[in-house]
């Protein structure tokens, strides 16, 4: 057997190892595709959640930090309040007419009531005194009841009475007794 000659079995076993390489070369490269889309799936989910954190912490600071500003605002003080001034003792209060009064009914009053502010406020420039005042307030309710009365129409008469029922309704209208049964 010459030397240059290689054994059947050899080339076949060659043969059979780069058909086998071929073969499995498109199945190991989809495979190392797989491994990398997976991967990198990974990391955009990763970056999406790390993202999201982010973004909620930067939130919660902006919450946090306006509630502290609200709270380093510091509250208007307010003044005491005003003392009660008494009225002087010569004048006294309008009398209120009786009853309720209709829309009509206080716009006309309050029409005498700016007249009569008006005289009050022109005594007291003119510097008269509070005799000359309760002159005015009494000249004012003068003036308002004389409104009133004439706003105030007169009293309604009162209903007739009902007609009596004639004996037929009184007997349509009586219940009927009904008899009551008993269980033993």
């Amino acid at each position: 057997m010459p030397e240059h000659f290689v054994n059947d079995q050899i080339v076949e076993s060659v043969a059979d190892v780069v058909t086998l390489n071929c073969g499995e070369a498109p199945s190991q490269s989809a495979a190392m595709l797989d491994v990398v889309m997976a991967e990198t799936i990974g990391m955009s989910m990763y970056n999406a959640v790390s993202r999201q954190q982010s973004s909620s912490m930067v939130g919660s600071a902006a919450v946090t930090s306006a509630c502290a500003k609200m709270l380093q605002t510091p509250f208007p003080i307010l003044p005491p309040p005003l003392p009660y001034v008494v009225p002087p003792s010569g004048l006294q209060p309008l009398p209120v007419p009786p009853g309720g009064l209709t829309d009509a009914e206080m716009i006309a009053v309050a029409g005498v009531d700016a007249g009569a502010a008006i005289d009050v406020l022109a005594a007291e420039a003119q510097g008269s005194d509070v005799t000359s005042a309760t002159a005015v307030l009494q000249a004012l309710a003068k003036q308002i009841n004389a409104a009133l009365a004439a706003l105030t129409p007169a009293p309604a008469p009162s209903p007739a009475p009902a007609p009596a029922p004639s004996p037929a309704q009184a007997k349509r209208s009586r219940p009927t007794a009904r008899p009551s049964r008993t269980t033993k």
